[in-house]
């Protein structure tokens, strides 16, 4: 007997050994990955930062990750641990490629917007109350002040905080419910899928519904403390825990992140305490019901949130639009889903399947969907009942916030704000994937003992590949058939150099949009009536080139037209030319033409100048 313990202690001191120094090389892995990257960084745009960024970079990420969850399956509690660090340092490593591979800023669209406001911000052109949602404008303004890097980084290191926010309370949330090493360590899993991006309508670039919704996981994990009185304070009244004196300052700025985030918080909470009163009052004096109620968290919320939406236009525009989308649709039958249906338009025209595209970013999600939706039907009918922690309630209350949380998403899956569902599905993936750790964790502790160790490498492996399906659709690259969303110096330089220098009421045109989202970045002021967007047709010869007019709206004879290779590069490789091709780039490029002249260069940003002296005016958009 005494030989046989001697063996084991030896085999299990072994094992020990080996993991920890298959730690030490998932460290150093890492570590390397990350210098490479570094010392490495793309030399210019390209529509995908998965392959701008070194292959060693990711080889060595692929090292540490697989350690990391390797060892968070087989190891103790101080190798769990050590395992679990690993790969969340290694998910905060990708987070922060737009970091390592230099780039000069990580934002277009609505980012180039955000970019001047909040330099309008920090500079008192206008103040906090001017904004509906300034609450992430404020955290880049502090983040670059206090760090001493431009508003630009500023901006990527807001998200970049708050996605390591996602990273560290959701998993804290599921603690909160389940008081258990291995339900955190799936949890760390489930956060590092990031399943709140879609790159529909919440992004990974600056991007306030995103931000605000990788915010939530704080709030869930003060809520789920509160409720399940694990924050006990003797010198606190029984309804009053230490998490709940948080909670306002912790809510208010839900509202000031952004408004719409706040609503779905509202309903949740709501819901909460709803739900914990009718259980409070359907329970006997045997079954008393132990949980606390969230009456002073709506109270405080409904009144934050009302007192500060109703100083903004902008709500009373979204309440309107909403109004209008839901009315136009019950009486015609027609609208629902514009956006999916414009997504399904674009993935026909270049010859795949929507359910290709659709597999691509919500594959990973369908899987947790499944996984939270059997949580719920197990609670409901006893299947997985567990009284032994708290993960019940959680389930329950997060059960039925999908019955007033769900009708609400869906009437903004029509109209002209059908767009915005695909923002309340990434807030929704939030309570999804806590639901799913859960679920993951109880099919661990039912089926974990059971397993070989060939199937515990089997599951690090599945994990991976879990991982890897969710985070290549994380930036947006021709994977998902989106360009990435760097903006170049090359671009910042150029449009400031023909803003500043640029002829009095002479218009700007470029491929798709207009440039008025530089305009807005560089505070530059240019009348939107002098901003255009050349479409295939417009752009598809120098004769239409040349008698294009955007509007009616000026008198100039001529325009300026904006040609760069970060335009070529995203419309060719990142959209797959699915409107320009590389001929058409290379006509203008290429053209000699009395009436088309290149006044201004940088090697990547071109700009011309048309000249439509004698020819009509009228415009032809």
């Amino acid at each position: 007997m005494s030989a046989t313990r001697t063996t084991r202690s030896q085999s299990q001191t072994g094992t020990t050994d080996a993991l920890h120094l298959a730690l030490v090389v998932g460290y150093l892995a890492l570590a390397g990955a990350v210098l490479w990257a570094r010392v490495n960084p793309s030399p210019g745009y390209d529509a995908s930062i998965y392959t701008s960024t070194p292959l060693l970079y990711w080889l060595g990420a692929l090292v540490a990750v697989g350690i990391g969850l390797g060892t968070a399956v087989s190891g103790e509690r101080v190798t769990r641990a050590l395992g679990v660090g690993l790969a969340g340092l290694t998910m905060i490593s990708f987070l922060g490629l737009p970091f390592l591979q230099g780039m000069y800023f990580h934002g277009s669209g609505d980012a180039m917007t955000h970019l001047g406001w909040t330099k309008a911000l920090v500079q008192t052109d206008f103040g906090f109350g001017d904004l509906i949602y300034p609450g992430g404008h404020s955290l880049a303004a502090f983040l670059s002040q206090t760090m001493g890097v431009s508003i630009r980084h500023g901006l990527m290191y807001a998200m970049l905080t708050m996605s390591t926010v996602t990273l560290v309370f959701i998993p804290l949330a599921v603690w909160a419910v389940v008081r258990d090493e291995r339900a955190v360590g799936l949890a760390v899993f489930t956060g590092m899928l990031m399943l709140s991006v879609n790159n529909i309508s919440t992004h990974a670039h600056f991007h306030s519904y995103t931000l605000t919704t990788l915010y939530f996981p704080f709030v869930l994990y003060l809520t789920f403390k509160h409720v399940t009185r694990a924050a006990e304070d003797d010198a606190l009244p029984d309804w009053l825990s230490a998490v709940s004196l948080l909670s306002p300052v912790a809510l208010g700025a839900t509202v000031f992140y952004h408004p719409q985030v706040a609503i779905d918080v509202l309903i949740l909470l709501f819901t909460i305490f709803g739900v914990g009163y009718v259980l409070r009052r359907r329970n006997d004096a045997s079954t008393a019901f132990e949980y606390r109620l969230l009456a002073g968290q709506v109270v405080v919320l409904g009144v934050i949130f009302v007192t500060w939406a109703v100083q903004h236009q902008h709500t009373f525009i979204f309440a309107q639009n909403l109004t209008e989308s839901v009315i136009g649709f019950a009486e015609t039958g027609q609208g629902a889903g514009d956006i999916a249906q414009d997504r399904s338009e674009s993935a026909g025209s270049l010859g795949i399947s929507i359910w290709e595209l659709f597999a691509k970013l919500f594959g990973i999600s369908m899987l947790y969907i499944i996984l939270a939706s059997g949580l719920i039907l197990g609670e409901v009918f006893g299947g997985v009942r567990d009284r032994t922690d708290d993960s019940g309630i959680a389930v329950t209350y997060i059960g039925f916030s999908a019955l007033t949380l769900g009708p609400f998403f869906a009437a903004q899956f029509i109209g002209n704000v059908s767009s915005y569902f695909f923002r309340h599905l990434g807030f929704a993936m939030v309570l999804v994937g806590v639901l799913g750790a859960i679920a993951l964790y109880k099919l661990a502790a039912e089926y974990g003992p059971h397993l070989s160790g060939g199937a515990r490498v089997a599951s690090t492996v599945l994990a991976i590949l879990v991982l890897t399906g969710s985070l290549v659709a994380f930036y947006p690259s021709p994977y998902i058939y989106l360009p990435s969303s760097e903006t170049p110096e090359s671009q910042f330089v150029g449009y400031n150099a023909t803003f500043q220098h640029r002829a009095e009421e002479v218009p700007f045109a470029k491929v798709r949009s207009g440039p008025e989202r530089f305009s807005d970045a560089l505070s530059a002021g240019i009348p939107d009536r002098l901003m255009w967007g050349m479409s295939q047709e417009e752009f598809n010869s120098i004769e239409n080139v040349t008698r294009y007019r955007g509007n009616n709206r000026t008198d100039h004879p001529g325009y300026y037209l904006v040609v760069s290779e970060r335009d070529r590069e995203r419309e060719t490789v990142g959209y797959h030319g699915i409107r320009y091709q590389n001929e058409d780039f290379d006509r203008i490029d290429q053209q000699v033409t009395p009436r088309i002249s290149r006044v201004q260069t940088n090697g990547d940003y071109r700009l011309y100048y048309v000249d439509q002296e004698g020819l009509p005016l009228e415009a032809t958009g």
